[in-house]
């Protein structure tokens, strides 16, 4: 079974829909898929690393006749996801090895978890496998290789070093997915700007188990992290509210 190497989501499971920014829309490109479909009621859509279910549950308000399947490695996040729509079909298994036959659904994602993956290259081929002609799939992630700037990452570097490791830059996202077989493979990036007051990024960074690169450090670094932070808001000479800056990239392709 291929766990996250980052995180335990087992042990977070309960406290996980609780944490910030874990509300969901439907999936833009599923949306885009779905309009160049004549009907939605026959078709079949895959979530891997479906976590508690949310990206599902939003995406089945634009095709609720389809028929919607979430995987996760996760029997604590498979529970959360049961909960709040049972008639889903929840399936515990491995993004590497998918329980599912050759050609089972027209659109497959992936949320923001590639990054968890320890065979990101047998992941993307399962995607590719379980898709029928015609389907499409789409990747969800950040990009660490673009986003220097993060405030993070000037706080946490370990952090930046770890995420360098475990997050392929797009370009190796494209290759790779082209040699397993994907026509059409584009990448969208989306740029994030906002100005971030440090008492907030306190405050925030404090709830570690809301955040995967925090998690993913020593307990030191995170430590020497909070302290870094403490610094600058105790510095008369240190500008309290800074600039901060994180990529998002979106890769897509289909089975033709």
């Amino acid at each position: 079974m291929q766990r996250s190497s980052r995180v335990d989501y087992d042990a977070i499971a309960e406290l996980y829909d609780s944490t910030p920014h874990r509300e969901k829309s439907a999936d833009p490109e599923l949306t885009a898929f779905l309009a160049g479909c004549g009907t939605a009621a026959s078709l079949t859509l895959l979530d891997i690393a479906c976590g508690t279910g949310n990206q599902q549950i939003a995406n089945r308000g634009i095709a609720p006749d389809a028929r919607f399947v979430g995987l996760d490695g996760s029997l604590g996040m498979l529970r959360q996801a049961r909960r709040k729509m049972p008639d889903i079909v929840w399936v515990h298994g491995d993004s590497a090895a998918l329980p599912f036959a050759s050609g089972s659904f027209d659109f497959v994602s992936c949320q923001y978890a590639f990054h968890h993956f320890r065979d990101k290259a047998g992941m993307l081929r399962e995607a590719f496998r379980v898709l029928r002609r015609g389907g499409r799939f789409a990747l969800y992630n950040m990009c660490p290789q673009e986003s220097d700037d993060w405030l993070y990452y000037a706080y946490f570097p370990e952090a930046k070093t770890r995420d360098f490791a475990d997050f392929w830059p797009p370009d190796a996202i494209v290759l790779e997915m082209s040699a397993t077989g994907f026509a059409g493979v584009e990448v969208q990036r989306r740029h994030v700007h906002r100005e971030r007051d440090l008492a907030e990024l306190l405050s925030a960074v404090r709830f570690r188990e809301r955040n995967s690169q925090l998690l993913s450090l020593s307990d030191a670094a995170y430590e020497a992290g909070l302290r870094r932070i403490e610094r600058d808001l105790d510095n008369p000479q240190k500008h309290k509210v800074r600039s901060d800056h994180l990529c998002f990239v979106t890769v897509c392709g289909d089975r033709r």
